[in-house]
């Protein structure tokens, strides 16, 4: 019996995507921590765009911040994107596996519009790094942060206007954002068919959900672009060490609503436990799929799934009665 999301852990809310003063967000990572907290979220990495900070001067027993940025790369480095509106892009979020490392990978100042005269003092790199716009190029670039303590996420494709000929290319990400509020919000489709076409690929990586929020209309709904995406991480404690392992071994799950409080495979059975929902889906490498749905007026918490030997991989998904979902990581067989 393998025990995928444990419920005897705690689960720790998080949202790995969020823009502060730092660069182009709104708010101070001082506010975004108090209206994190107090809508129970325990986890926020900062990624304000091309350098990194360490914020761990607000983590407290409840609190954790994640020290990471964003980067760019664009196919016209001295392009801006609002104004370049059909200009491909490359964002990848880069999270320190030490707290306190704030050397940025692949600094380019030509990207960096963003930090104040005020923050220039906290950009610490290396030297100039000439990004390039190309497979290798990316590939590099994800190598490189990896030798120097980050793991990788690739952020928002659709926003990016790439498709699977561009980023099946990319090598050693850990993750793929599928859900992405700042875009949602906006109007555009969420990516959750780049994480299948990662996996269809044979490319073993984890999916997110974050907010990438910049916070312009404050923090009132529906004008706010925080709290709609984020992930449950799955871990015995609340410390750097451990979250950071948990987020390496894949034990969290990306949602919008609902929650997954128990996820087990016993020999060819799968069994779910989750908030109360709608339907509970199982889909896998190959077309087929199954779905468990609550009888009319009424909800479940609870479905089981049976596996098959060509079923590659399977994921679940889980779906409140407001179409909000939970999206648990790709699970395969042979492993």
């Amino acid at each position: 019996m393998k025990i995928l999301l444990d419920p005897n852990k705690k689960y720790f809310k998080a949202n790995l995507h969020c823009h502060s003063t730092y660069s182009d967000g709104k708010a101070s990572v001082e506010t975004l921590k108090e209206e994190y907290k107090k809508r129970g979220y325990s986890i926020v990495a900062f990624t304000d765009h091309e350098f990194v900070v360490d914020n761990s001067r607000l983590d407290d027993d409840e609190f954790l911040t994640i020290t990471s940025c964003e980067v760019a790369i664009k196919e016209f480095s001295n392009q801006s994107t609002l104004k370049n509106l059909h200009m491909r892009v490359c964002h990848l979020n880069f999270y320190a596996l030490d707290q306190h490392n704030t050397l940025t990978p692949c600094y380019a100042s030509v990207y960096n519009h963003f930090a104040s005269e005020e923050n220039k003092p906290l950009i610490r790199f290396d030297g100039e790094y000439e990004r390039r716009y190309s497979t290798d190029g990316i590939n590099e670039i994800i190598r490189i942060a990896n030798e120097r303590g980050f793991i990788v996420s690739y952020n928002h494709p659709t926003w990016s206007l790439e498709n699977a000929t561009d980023y099946l290319g990319y090598e050693n990400l850990f993750a793929v954002e599928i859900y992405n509020h700042s875009c949602v919000h906006l109007g555009l489709l969420d990516d959750e068919h780049a994480l299948d076409d990662f996996l269809r690929a044979g490319k073993k990586l984890f999916c997110t959900a974050a907010d990438d929020n910049h916070n312009g209309k404050g923090f009132q709904a529906p004008y706010t672009d925080s709290f709609g995406g984020w992930v449950w991480i799955n871990a015995e404690k609340l410390d750097y060490a451990t979250i950071m392992n948990a987020l390496q071994r894949g034990d969290f799950y990306a949602s919008t609503g609902p929650q997954i409080f128990s996820l087990i495979q016993d020999g060819d059975v799968v069994k779910v436990q989750a908030s109360p929902c709608r339907k509970i889906s199982l889909s896998t490498k190959s077309r087929r799929a199954q779905t468990v749905f609550a009888e009319p007026n009424n909800t479940l918490d609870s479905a089981e799934f049976t596996l098959y030997p060509t079923d590659g991989y399977f994921r679940i998904r889980v779906v409140d009665e407001q179409g909000n979902t939970a999206y648990s990581q790709a699970y395969f067989l042979n492993e």
